[in-house]
């Protein structure tokens, strides 16, 4: 849906204005994400020791990300679509990955949510050292808490908080949430869902909203309703999680980082050959999936490999 949002508000503007407006598929296909994240942490994290779970996501998320940051780098370069200016300390801290938890500028725009994730791996690492990963998901209302400090200050005062991380901090603690309420029906899925459904969208209306008829980039209709069909969106994939899944669908799977990676560095590469919007849209699409295919091929997979060869042992140890 990223994939699809972002060269869709490229080639149209007025779908741009129309889905920050209403529903904007990116924000959707986030909020989705973090919730199956949170989910796939838990389970995860139930089968594997720390060490396990830090050095095999270390394999899986960094080569490639680093691989596509140097890949967007040069693309921006041949292309002349953008100064290539990065400070020592904006590059630094984009090589560790937490560039968007902290609010620093990111090279690869895509790649503001890659810091948020590491936050929520460490927190939910610290709840498995402590012997307590429900109390990770409990930590979603302070990050929930901290999301409606934010939404207050820009009704009230009139700044300027996008408080995305906080909220994608809580809607990952959510996830988690509903894998310890199918594995021993955790108390802590009640409290979240409840907030998710009824406190996000009055919270949201407040980020939104200053109060003095001005409204952000996002109105509270567009943010309210983004968030609110990445929650369906996980629940009915959630509902059909017993099924068959067609190996299409399994196949976007593998690829999805890779694709959530590269399609930009694709986007960028095309917009010089001044392709009508429909045939810009398709090509960019048709692109990514196979740039993404030989990413997830040459280098996702093989760094995947290696870092389970790295913990084998270990990990037959503690399951």
């Amino acid at each position: 849906m990223v994939a699809i949002q972002h060269p869709l508000e490229l080639a149209y503007p007025e779908y741009a204005r129309w889905s920050v407006e209403w529903v904007n598929a990116g924000r959707v296909g986030i909020v989705a994400f973090f919730l199956v994240s949170g989910y796939v942490v838990g389970l995860t994290l139930s089968k594997q020791s720390p060490r396990v779970f830090s050095v095999r996501r270390f394999w899986r998320l960094y080569p490639i990300y680093w691989a596509a940051t140097i890949g967007f780098v040069i693309t921006v370069a041949i292309t002349g679509s953008a100064p290539i200016d990065y400070s020592l300390l904006v590059i630094a801290i984009n090589v560790t990955m937490l560039q968007g938890f902290i609010g620093v500028s990111t090279i690869l725009g895509v790649a503001w949510t890659l810091g948020i994730e590491i936050v929520f791996y460490a927190q939910s690492v610290a709840g498995k050292l402590l012997r307590r990963l429900d109390w990770t998901v409990w930590l979603g209302l302070f990050w929930l808490a901290l999301f409606g400090t934010m939404a207050g200050s820009n009704f009230i005062r009139g700044s300027d908080f996008t408080a995305v991380v906080p909220l994608m901090m809580f809607t990952a603690s959510l996830g988690f949430a509903l894998y310890l309420w199918d594995q021993k029906r955790s108390k802590a899925l009640v409290p979240l869902g409840i907030a998710a459904m009824l406190g996000v969208p009055v919270l949201g209306y407040f980020l939104e909203y200053d109060g003095n008829g001005v409204t952000s980039a996002w109105t509270p209709v567009g943010f309210d309703a983004s968030y609110a069909v990445g929650l369906a969106l996980f629940a009915a994939f959630y509902l059909f999680r017993n099924r068959e899944t067609p190996d299409s669908i399994l196949w976007l799977g593998k690829i999805s980082y890779a694709l959530y990676l590269v399609h930009t560095i694709v986007m960028t590469a095309l917009l010089p050959f001044g392709f009508p919007a429909p045939v810009f849209v398709l090509v960019t699409v048709a692109l990514s999936l196979v740039v993404a295919w030989a990413a997830h091929h040459f280098v996702e997979k093989p760094s995947i490999d290696l870092g389970r060869r790295l913990t084998r042992s270990e990990a037959r140890v503690h399951a």
